[in-house]
């Protein structure tokens, strides 16, 4: 603002800073704050132009000040370099005033859904001064925002807004939760193996972690001794970005016995198996299925250039798989086309060509919460095991994880912890070395 003479005709400029009697008082850190500022407005001889008042009702006046720039047609500002949610957000939007924002945090979700100002990055000075200048210059854009946070407030972050959302939450946890073994029908399948009392978890990864041919599968034989004589409470699973079709060549092609759950396809589908028969969660399904918009996704996808729908075995209903050229991938382009529901969505970019959208409910981590809420597995009775950053998901909460010895980039700077174990050998014999470290094998 003290550089641009431009902004300072086009308005004044005011700065909450805090409750203040005497600076020369204060803590060290907010007096060197509040001496900056006093110095940069004497620099810039803004004097007339510029506030900095020294107190303010906090119960009773703040809305009353956003009401005010409003009624002014001004522009709140809020730069932090990161902002966990964004309530001064939400605050001014109510009040009918459009906002200039950092990008960083709560306020990416807030201005997308309520469609009430700018997000900019708070350390580049021409992205903010271009988005003050846009809304204080352009009259139907400033009352564009306005009446957009008005509405949108309202109908996304009100009290009521919230508590409907979240009682539909509930109602649709309870019904996927209530959804059991009994309640759905696998026809001609004998699930007596299923129905076994399971307590305990392992889970792996399988390309890098279960198998790494590069390594000559360093370990698996010890492993898939293991895992053949297991007892029955321990149930085993196999969680891959493959599709089905995929993760049971790995099983003929190795010889692995056979786990009692598959999560595959980026933790979208879960299926039971029994012999030969994999049978799909149809509870897993219905839960992501909620907000899910699958052919609205793929409509304004139309819009992107750079981006090649993979072959139909490739998809499912609740993963859209693109080819990509990496060297025009734009990741806020997509925001952009995806609209005000791109944070319902994960966007998974692989290997430099491989481009996922699924649902933001739909991960690993997730689907192994929901099989031990299913299945009464105690989360901390969960082993997962991984190699990369895709793998950190399923160490959530109490579950315990195992990093393998030839872990990607992304996990280099992980260190042994009580919660997850980094181990110095590679890919099945990592795990081993991990159930040793847990003490589930000797």
């Amino acid at each position: 603002y003290g550089k641009d003479k431009k902004l300072q005709s086009l308005a004044n400029l005011v700065i909450f800073a805090g409750i203040r009697k005497d600076i020369a008082k204060m803590p060290e850190s907010e007096k060197n704050v509040l001496t900056d500022l006093l110095l940069l407005m004497d620099k810039y001889d803004l004097y007339g132009k510029m506030a900095i008042p020294k107190k303010h009702d906090v119960e009773n006046e703040v809305s009353i000040i956003y009401r005010y720039a409003a009624e002014k047609r001004g522009v709140f500002v809020n730069l932090a370099l990161h902002e966990n949610f964004g309530l001064t957000v939400i605050e001014s939007a109510s009040s009918g005033l459009p906002v200039v924002v950092t990008k960083n945090g709560g306020p990416s979700e807030i201005i997308p859904v309520c469609q009430n100002g700018e997000l900019v990055d708070p350390q580049e000075e021409s992205q903010i001064k271009k988005a003050l200048r846009n809304i204080l210059t352009d009259e139907n854009q400033w009352k564009y925002y306005s009446n957009n946070g008005a509405i949108n407030i309202q109908k996304h972050y009100s009290w009521v807004s919230h508590v409907n959302q979240y009682v539909d939450l509930i109602n649709e946890n309870l019904s996927v939760s209530s959804a059991g073994i009994k309640k759905q029908h696998y026809p001609n399948i004998n699930i007596d193996r299923l129905k076994r009392k399971i307590d305990h978890l392992l889970v792996s990864d399988i390309d890098g972690t279960l198998i790494e041919p590069k390594l000559s599968n360093p370990g698996l034989k010890e492993l898939k001794s293991h895992l053949t004589n297991r007892t029955d409470k321990m149930a085993f699973a196999m969680a891959s970005g493959r599709n089905l079709e995929l993760v049971k060549q790995v099983i003929d092609e190795e010889e692995f016995p056979l786990p009692d759950f598959i999560i595959c396809s980026v933790g979208t589908e879960i299926y039971y198996t029994n012999g030969k028969d994999y049978i799909l969660d149809k509870g897993w399904a219905k839960f992501l299925s909620g907000r899910w918009k699958r052919e609205d996704i793929v409509n304004r996808l139309k819009a992107i250039k750079w981006i090649k729908l993979q072959e139909e075995d490739a998809q499912n209903p609740y993963k859209i798989s693109y080819y990509y050229e990496k060297e025009h991938y734009d990741h806020e382009e997509l925001i952009r086309v995806l609209g005000t529901g791109w944070y319902k969505v994960n966007i998974i970019p692989s290997h430099g060509q491989f481009l996922d959208f699924i649902p933001k409910r739909a991960s690993k981590g997730n689907a192994i919460k929901f099989l031990c809420r299913k299945w009464s597995i105690p989360l901390s009775n969960v082993i997962a095991a991984g190699d990369s950053g895709n793998d950190v998901d399923m160490f959530r909460g109490p579950v315990k994880g195992i990093i393998v010895g030839n872990r990607s980039a992304e996990l280099a700077a992980y260190e042994t912890t009580k919660s997850i174990y980094v181990a110095a050998t590679s890919a099945s014999e990592g795990i081993l070395e991990g159930l040793k470290h847990y003490k589930v094998i000797k």
